[in-house]
């Protein structure tokens, strides 16, 4: 899934993106040290009014940076 420019939230806690199963916000740390929402952790998001109690969520999640390399002239 390729995600868009406003896919990424800001919270008092950090930067989270939406799971795109549950819906319950996904934290760029749960992401990468579990692979999974916050839904599915069961960890309510500070600041967030997002209740992850209870929310039943399949997804794995991973994040994937993709680089290309353009000459100065073509930017």
């Amino acid at each position: 899934m390729e995600l868009k420019s406003d896919a990424l939230h800001e919270s008092r806690d950090g930067y989270y993106f939406d799971c795109p199963e549950c819906g319950s916000p996904a934290t760029i740390d749960n992401i990468i040290e579990h692979g999974r929402c916050n839904g599915y952790l069961d960890e309510q998001v500070e600041g967030i009014d997002f209740d992850v109690e209870n929310k039943s969520c399949s997804a794995v999640l991973r994040l994937e940076m993709a680089y290309t390399s353009a000459p100065e002239t073509e930017r």
